[in-house]
């Protein structure tokens, strides 16, 4: 441990630390002389076979143990291929930090200075200003500065160990200059004095290298954005000059550090004070932070010793902090600037050599320098993720002196992990939050590699720090210009960057208020920018914004109630008191307990899952006077799911908001009971009720509304619309079934009736028996039963398992016809869908509507937003259903979210990038779905694409542990242009939200949900007036909603059930016209009809007597004239389509419904 703390090794590779000679290449051995001179081997064909196979072997058994799978490792090796740093071939930047360090040993020493004067000199002579910290330093003070060379020059971080990986941005390169321990005195630890003179060094150095004029662009910034300690940036000059160093795409960062501590190390102690107070009066605090940022200026080459240690002892140490680089890049951990968690590479890399060293516990080191890069890894992610940093600091090494203890330690900073020397806690700038996000992180990665699935994409390919994806909850707030009461003198004093101080404070809050309510609480904002020498140093910007993102937690998020102290403790109820205000009250609970409580009062789901923005805003006024500036991103959405506020109060009640779905679940429930009753009336028994409808598995778009059927002529036209919810009424086996399926039909529908009777005699209840007569299939089920029961229609449908039994009988029949099989494989196909698919589909989305509470909302939105771009027939809602189950049930790389908000934004991420043509989604929404049935359906998929490469059909392929080909939901619909057009509104949309939530423009989110209608051939508008789903519309005219008109609706005093001629409409006019265009609507209340024609139908071909639509001679005129065309001789025989008779036609069609038409 000694050798480790100071940076000395018994090796003669030691030198290598040093920047001159940072090659690292390893000798391969000469094969020579195992040939001989006509190159062949000595050893025999047939014993080189046995070694080969042997070798192969070999190699598989050593994949299998360090590897979590052959595939697993070959993915691994190919990004280790792609982020690799090609160091040969870095000639230009080594020339340039030979030249750096030649410009610093040239630099002459001068004469002890005032920090005043040299900061003035700097200045008016070379346009420089010194980059002090702040506080400034007094101009009255006597403090000085004299140059002197430097005591070493060193290339430390990732470029010496060569463990850099390529991202998007430059790498970077640190250059620690040593500052000789000659230019400090012995208190200059106190008071900033070592950070003034730190900052005159570096700017001694910036002008040195702009004086030596070779083109480097320079500019200063920070390490780990504390202002403290500013540093150097050296860019490439881009005059393509043996120094240019532009095609590495790096930065060179240039740290003034030192070689030991100049002061007694006891002095920077954890909890010692080194910032006086000007009223002396004022009691000193520990500044940790303060001692902690000087001691970390002191460990640089020690630190690099200790990791080049480990890389040379384990040959995979490398490739494994390259992964973590890229692991930890994803996630915006790989640097203090991304997101200020505190977390870095160097400290990942630091808690793997601490994980490889022996020594550290009772079981001795947790890693081996044996272990793959993929074992080191994933044992100190493993570590990462369960350790318990707060009661258990992570020593490397440990000082003898007691000032540098565990307890001091840990009394001091939230995050403990010390450095070899025993002195220095390298996460000194992490706090509780940033610890948080790291574990979240791990663990979550940890379960990826646990995964039976291949989880590679989710672990090293995927951006995870998109916060309105990643968070159920965000939001922002500005910093603001005036501090918060706890940001006092000595608080200043420790931490001189008021906008981390505020992030630490505003997390420790949220974190006290909000208990178990959120899983991780994550405060972030954007780091210092760097500024240009002639600048003084940036402080924090009044409008600079933090922002918080809460991944909630579904069981406890909707609590109404927060239960503190017992009454009799006093002491605990005062703190209680303090921090919740006049929140506080005593309350009695059913247990006879008295406790201290918070109560926040709301009803239903949407208010319940938006206590937490109540307790933030609460808070952030009570303790930081914070309140107009929020941006709080949550419940944006909701307004969507909800029936407009113009509809009158007396037919659609307000109620229906807070009671949600329970008022249509109690009735089904209720009207299941009352259905089993009456078999006993019936030859047969109901042996089980299913419900079939998305109003009974939560996902219908708008929540079922009751209507008061007996009051129907009080609802106009527009409010006349009501689901018939499709319910499965299944009776028990029976011999006595007729085999005939035509027969079957007409007894199904006798006990339809014998049905309806009973429920009308037992329960008062009105039903009307349904023939279907649309139904030309004469073997296909077509009858129902449209049961009127307390304000909603339930359609019932008998089931019989025999009949599915008979289908497939004629089907596999080799006496029946050829005509009569299709009619038999039509029916069978509509049997499946009714009565198998729909009603499992149903049971397992009402089984992930109760593990995730926010899955409801999710889908209804989703549905929404297909309807409003005018996609209702060209998706099922099955199929919209799925895509959503995806994005909760394969979450990755994020967490399950809790909230619609961050759902909806998934769901649209998701549409915006899913490869369809190349993917399938595979979606498990039965939980049975294994490696091999994924393996199947990509093989089917393949085996798909293959034999259709233009995609009519299955364009969108979703597969699910019972459709292995994924056919069932999205073998017709999606087509392939109304896929590449979801995709695109996908990105748009995506792209929308961004920009409302950038600009703080929240209304800006209903452009989510326009279309644009500018792409369309022809736009057919409706009448309003005669839409049954108007009232569904975002925003409809009031107007249309009127109730106290004397006139009655056309529709009379009769309830139709699912009356909406909008999509009959549409049905007939694809019935008629579905070869030449395509149907656009929304059924959700739209009143347009967009159409695009096909664009093969606008190609002419020949005329004939008999064509499916109107046509007109491609030798027509306007006029009516026919003409050959210029250069003709006789008129041509072929034909185009007549859009413009066709449009006629079609508004003939719609005579009533249709109110105009207008073309492009």
């Amino acid at each position: 441990m000694e050798a480790a703390a100071t940076g000395k090794y018994d090796s003669d590779e030691n030198d290598d630390v040093e920047w001159e000679s940072q090659d690292d290449e390893d000798n391969e051995d000469d094969d020579q002389d195992n040939n001989d001179a006509t190159g062949k081997s000595k050893s025999g064909g047939k014993k080189k076979k046995i070694e080969v196979a042997a070798g192969e072997l070999e190699g598989l058994r050593e994949t299998a143990e360090l590897y979590k799978s052959n595939i697993f490792k070959l993915e691994l090796d190919e990004l280790l291929g792609e982020v690799a740093v090609k160091y040969d071939k870095h000639k230009a930047l080594e020339k340039a930090l030979h030249h750096l360090k030649a410009i610093f040993d040239k630099i002459p020493s001068s004469q002890e200075t005032l920090l005043h004067n040299f900061k003035s000199e700097m200045e008016k002579k070379h346009n420089i200003i010194t980059p002090f910290p702040h506080p400034q330093p007094p101009t009255d003070a006597n403090y000085k500065f004299k140059f002197e060379k430097p005591a070493g020059v060193h290339v430390v971080g990732s470029y010496a160990l060569k463990s850099v990986a390529k991202t998007k941005g430059p790498f970077t390169v640190d250059l620690a200059v040593e500052m000789p321990a000659s230019i400090f005195q012995e208190k200059d630890h106190i008071n900033y004095r070592y950070f003034y003179k730190r900052a005159c060094y570096l700017a001694t150095l910036a002008n040195a290298i702009h004086n030596a004029k070779k083109g480097f662009q320079l500019e200063f910034s920070t390490v780990n954005d504390d202002s403290r300690k500013p540093v150097l940036i050296v860019k490439a000059s881009g005059d393509k000059s043996e120094l240019d160093f532009s095609k590495t795409k790096c930065v060179i960062r240039i740290i003034p550090c030192l070689a030991a501590v100049p002061f007694p190390v006891q002095r920077l102690a954890p909890g010692r004070n080194n910032v006086r107070a000007k009223d002396e009066s004022e009691t000193l605090r520990p500044t940790p932070q303060y001692n902690a940022s000087l001691l970390a200026d002191t460990s640089y080459t020690s630190n690099l010793a200790f990791l080049y240690q480990h890389s040379k002892a384990c040959p995979a140490f490398k490739d494994a902090l390259v992964l973590a680089k890229i692991w930890l890049h994803q996630r915006g951990l790989a640097s203090v600037e991304s997101t200020h968690s505190g977390f870095n590479l160097f400290l990942f890399a630091m808690v793997m050599g601490y994980l490889l060293q022996s020594g550290i516990g009772a079981e001795g080191k947790k890693l081996s320098a044996v272990h793959s890069s993929y074992q080191l890894l994933r044992g100190t992610l493993d570590f990462l993720a369960f350790h318990d940093f707060v009661n258990e600091p992570v020593f490397i090494g440990r000082s003898d002196n007691e000032e540098f203890s565990q307890e001091a330690f840990k009394k001091h900073y939230d995050v403990v992990i010390v450095d070899p020397s025993g002195t220095v806690n390298l996460a000194a700038l992490m706090s509780s939050s940033g610890l948080a996000q790291l574990q979240h992180e791990a663990r979550l990665a940890m379960n990826y590699f646990n995964d039976s699935v291949d989880r590679f994409d989710a672990l090293f390919l995927k951006n995870v720090n998109d916060v309105y994806l990643r968070f159920d909850n965000v939001f922002t707030l500005p910093i603001g210009e005036k501090p918060i009461q706890q940001y006092d003198s000595m608080a200043r004093a420790d931490c001189p960057d008021y906008t981390a101080f505020f992030a630490r404070s505003l997390a420790n809050l949220l974190k006290q208020g909000l208990t178990n309510r959120v899983d991780l609480i994550a405060v972030q904002y954007s780091g210092q920018p760097a500024w240009s020498l002639g600048d003084e140093m940036p402080m924090h910007a009044v409008d600079q914004k933090m922002t918080v993102g809460l991944v909630l937690n579904p069981d406890h998020a909707p609590r109404l109630v927060d239960q503190g102290p017992d009454a009799q403790d006093k002491e605990a109820g005062d703190k209680f008191r303090k921090f919740w205000g006049s929140k506080s009250e005593l309350r009695r609970f059913k247990d006879g307990s008295i406790l201290e409580s918070v109560v926040w009062e709301t009803q239903g789901y949407e208010n319940r899952t938006l206590i937490v923005q109540k307790i933030i805003t609460y808070l952030l006024k009570f303790h930081f006077d914070i309140h107009e500036a929020v941006h709080y991103y949550a419940g944006q959405f909701y307004s969507y799911l909800n029936f407009s506020k113009l509809l009158p109060d007396t037919l659609f009640s307000s109620n229906l908001k807070i009671t949600g779905f329970q008022t249509v679940m109690n009735a089904y429930g209720q009207f299941a009971k009352h259905l089993r009753a009456v078999d006993t009336a019936l030859p047969l028994l109901i042996s089980n009720v299913y419900p079939a409808s998305p109003s009974l598995r939560y996902t219908s778009a708008l929540l079922p509304h009751p209507v008061d059927t007996a009051n129907i002529t009080a609802y106009p036209t527009t409010m006349r619309y009501f689901d018939a919810i499709d319910v499965i009424v299944q009776l028990e086996r029976s011999s006595k079934w007729p085999d005939d399926l035509v027969a079957m039909q007409k007894v199904k529908h006798a006990f339809l009736l014998k049905i309806a009777s009973e429920l009308k005699a037992n329960q008062g209840v009105s039903s009307v028996v349904v023939d279907d007569v649309r139904e030309k299939n004469e073997l296909a089920i077509r009858g129902y039963l449209d049961v009127y029961y307390y304000g909603y229609v339930f359609r019932c449908h008998i089931y019989l398992e025999q009949e599915g039994d008979i289908l497939k009988n004629l089907i596999n029949s080799t006496k029946e016809t050829e005509t009569k099989k299709l009619l038999a494989a039509n029916a069978l196909e509509k049997y499946e869908y009714q009565f198998r698919r729909r009603q499992m589909h149903t049971f397992y989305i009402q089984a992930i509507c109760a593990r995730y509470p926010a899955f409801s909302a999710t889908v209804r939105l989703a549905k929404r937003w297909f309807g409003s771009h005018l996609l209702s027939s060209h998706v099922s809602e099955e199929f919209i259903e799925l895509i959503c189950a995806y994005v909760f049930l394969e979450s990755h790389p994020w967490v399950s979210c809790a909230s619609a908000f961050a759902g909806f934004n998934r769901v649209l991420h998701l549409l915006a990038t899913w490869d369809w043509k190349t993917t399938p989604l595979m979606v498990d929404i039965e939980g049975e779905m294994t490696a091999k049935d994924r393996d199947t359906i990509m093989k089917n998929f393949a085996v798909h694409r293959g034999q259709n490469p233009k995609m009519t059909m299955g364009a969108m392929v979703i597969a699910t542990a019972k459709d292995l080909d994924g056919q069932q939901w999205s073998k017709y619909k999606p087509s392939m242009p109304i896929a590449a057009r979801i995709q695109a509104l996908a990105k748009a949309s995506c792209s929308v939200l961004n920009e409302a939530v950038v600009s703080g423009a929240e209304k800006d989110f209903k452009r989510i949900f326009v279309t644009p209608m500018q792409d369309y051939s022809a736009v057919i508008h409706l009448k309003p007036e005669h839409c049954t789903r108007y009232y569904q519309n975002l925003h409809p005219q009031s107007k249309y909603l009127s109730t106290t008109g004397s006139k009655m609706s056309e529709l009379g005093d009769k309830a139709y059930a699912q009356f909406d001629p909008v999509s009959e409409f549409v049905k007939e006019l694809e019935l008629l016209y579905g070869d030449i265009m395509m149907v656009f609507y929304n059924k959700y209340g739209g009143h347009t009809i967009a159409i695009v024609w096909e664009p093969a139908a606008t190609l002419a071909r020949p005329w004939r007597v008999i064509s499916d639509f109107n046509t007109v001679p491609v030798d027509m005129r306007t006029t009516g004239v026919l003409k050959p065309a210029k250069g003709a001789t006789e008129v041509s025989k072929l034909a185009v389509p007549n859009f413009a008779a066709i449009l006629s036609e079609i508004e003939r069609l719609g005579d009533g419904l249709v109110d105009s038409i207008t073309t492009a």
